[in-house]
């Protein structure tokens, strides 16, 4: 990871004009994208204005990979903020091994993680996947943790209701970002301050939005080389500057010629079996009948019939035909849930 790190700062600082990042594969296989170094220096000028104070750049922690336009784009901003970094290799819980972080300086030069070098470099922000928020709010010493940061950049996919409201009831000084983008805009674009009833993503300036005839999100900004893009998320759009998502529109089981939106019945199950996001997962599985029945995945041990009266509140095409049991959720590198439907 240092040496990756290291890479990236010597090209930007060599004058590198172009670069290329991979997309996760959570939909689709990987593809990769270009991306101009005027595009990045743009992404990194844009979060620093729009959640930061850009007089006085933050510190980082980065515990995300290097080669994903997350980790990577922390990276840019170090280097375009002419900032410190603290790096450290990815985790599903980082701050268990923070005595496994190295510091690197602006100018490509580390130093190993000490007290002392943490007390006087504080990170000040540090950006995490929804997981990684869950299982750190699962560990006390590192729930603790996460109050030390000012900003708290989250991406990757959606929050629990559970999660925001545990987040801003036990770190109230902390401000946390639900971060929005693609690897295909390098990183975020919007974002949406997560405050009790707030569901707006508020864009960057130099950003244009619209949707399609399907009411997908389109986007016209540096990073798309001014073109218009489409994303497959399906948004309202609010005001010329904020939208609010809806669902994903590539992420449908077709059951029984019903198309029913994944990311929607998980949160929808989430509530009503209070079960935390990343514990379950739903795929459609080949059905002679239904085309496709609706699988539910489970690390939980809560009894089939449980699990059923708690669900039977669902429309009946909604209802999961079957419930399996797996040890543990597999994610990607992004940090997105793998939907395996033979794990």
């Amino acid at each position: 990871m240092i040496a990756q790190a290291g890479d990236i700062l010597n090209a930007w600082l060599n004058g590198q004009n172009t670069f290329q990042l991979t997309t996760s594969g959570s939909t689709g296989d990987p593809t990769v994208i270009t991306h101009e170094r005027e595009a990045l220096l743009w992404s990194a000028n844009a979060t620093l204005n729009c959640w930061f104070d850009p007089t006085n750049p933050p510190t980082q922690l980065c515990v995300l990979p290097l080669n994903k336009a997350g980790g990577f784009m922390q990276v840019i901003r170090a280097a375009v903020w002419q900032t410190p970094l603290w790096t450290l290799s990815p985790k599903a819980n980082p701050f268990r091994h923070l005595e496994d972080a190295v510091f690197c300086q602006p100018d490509g030069q580390t130093q190993p993680y000490s007290p002392a070098l943490w007390a006087l470099h504080k990170p000040s922000t540090v950006s995490l996947t929804p997981m990684q928020i869950a299982l750190i709010l699962d560990d006390p010493k590192s729930a603790n943790h996460l109050g030390t940061f000012s900003v708290v950049l989250v991406g990757g996919q959606a929050l629990s209701p559970q999660t925001e409201a545990l987040l801003l009831k036990e770190h109230p000084k902390t401000r946390f970002i639900h971060t929005f983008g693609s690897t295909e805009t390098a990183s975020h674009f919007a974002g949406r301050e997560i405050t009790p009833g707030n569901s707006d993503y508020c864009i960057a300036p130099g950003t244009q939005i619209q949707t399609n005839e399907n009411g997908e999100l389109m986007v016209c900004n540096p990073t798309t080389q001014q073109r218009w893009i489409t994303l497959h998320d399906k948004v309202q759009i609010i005001a010329p500057n904020r939208f609010r998502w809806l669902q994903r529109s590539n992420l449908y089981i077709n059951t029984g010629g019903v198309k029913v939106a994944v990311e929607s019945l998980e949160a929808t199950i989430s509530q009503l079996l209070q079960w935390p996001l990343f514990s379950f997962y739903c795929v459609g599985k080949p059905h002679e009948i239904y085309g496709e029945q609706i699988t539910l995945f489970t690390t939980h041990s809560t009894p089939t019939e449980i699990i059923e009266q708690g669900l039977s509140a669902l429309p009946q095409i909604e209802q999961p035909k079957e419930t399996v049991r797996i040890a543990a959720i597999t994610t990607l590198p992004s940090g997105k849930i793998y939907r395996n439907p033979n794990p």
